[in-house]
């Protein structure tokens, strides 16, 4: 037999017994932790308590052992703010009113700390619980003290194969578009579909005024380093435009002397914002060049 193991008491025995026989169910509900006295505990088919308990907690979840149709692996979680001791042995607790003994268990010690001692953790909790039948054990949960763990949680995530608990973007994370495990929002689809619309692909071009306008801060539009050139003509001697980066000019479109044709460009790293001033009227260009 292994170090540590569980057993079904005498008691649990007879109630899953007599469930089987009258096509009924025995209600789980509590997972009991003790610190054995202070020694560690063999445990024994005729207990019908632990040598001494220390905490009480509702079960989670119950699941079937992948490897053994007959092992049900039962969890419960041990919040952060709860500790002080050492657990050595475990139990189940359920039956009427969550007050009969069902299975007992030794545990390798595990000292469980609190905030105040310098040190906090989540402790997950589980017992492997063999069971002749396990469609006579039911799960009954109490929702107002039952905590999930966090793995747990994440195994509910909806994916594109499943469905489940849906994730939501932030709307700075619809507007980039980048992050495949998250869903939009009304609110974020439409300032994802402004900036889309306001911003330009690889290699297209807008004449000012078009798509982009003057004066208007907008973000890298293809969230990655790219190239914003900005061409066009000016009708005005000294006249063209400025590309201002983070709100800071980096670059000069001008045309010094004469009326003509004006060019110039700048590098956007991914999360920088750029926007064109015209210094002068004209006809200008805004090109992104990934």
């Amino acid at each position: 037999m292994s170090t540590y193991y569980t057993l079904l008491t005498n008691l649990g025995a007879a109630l899953h017994a007599n469930a089987q026989v009258m096509q009924t169910t025995v209600p789980w509900t509590h997972m009991c932790l003790g610190d054995g006295g202070g020694a560690p505990v063999v445990p024994v088919q005729t207990q019908t308590a632990l040598k001494r308990e220390v905490h009480r907690l509702a079960i989670t979840d119950i699941a079937q052992h992948p490897d053994n149709p007959n092992w049900l692996i039962v969890e419960a979680v041990v919040p952060s703010d709860v500790g002080g001791w050492t657990v050595r042995e475990t139990a189940i607790y359920g039956g009427a009113n969550g007050t009969q003994c069902i299975a007992v268990g030794n545990y390798p010690e595990t000292y469980k700390p609190v905030l105040a001692e310098g040190a906090a953790r989540e402790m997950v909790m589980r017992m492997v619980v063999e069971i002749s039948s396990t469609a006579t054990v039911k799960l009954t949960i109490d929702p107002a003290v039952a905590i999930a763990s966090r793995a747990w949680v994440e195994s509910l995530v909806a994916t594109p194969q499943k469905r489940g608990l849906v994730k939501l973007a932030t709307v700075d994370e619809s507007k980039e578009g980048v992050r495949p495990d998250v869903a939009v929002t009304p609110e974020g689809l439409g300032a994802a579909l402004e900036t889309r619309q306001k911003a330009l692909g690889d290699g297209q071009t807008r004449s000012a005024g078009a798509g982009y306008l003057e004066n208007i801060t907008y973000p890298n539009p293809v969230q990655r380093t790219c190239e914003v050139r900005v061409t066009g003509t000016t009708n005005a001697a000294n006249g063209g435009a400025q590309i201002h980066v983070n709100g800071i000019a980096k670059a000069i479109a001008s045309s010094p002397l004469t009326v003509g044709f004006v060019s110039a460009s700048v590098i956007l790293l991914k999360g920088e914002t750029f926007k064109v001033v015209r210094s002068s009227m004209g006809e200008f260009q805004i090109e992104v060049i990934a």
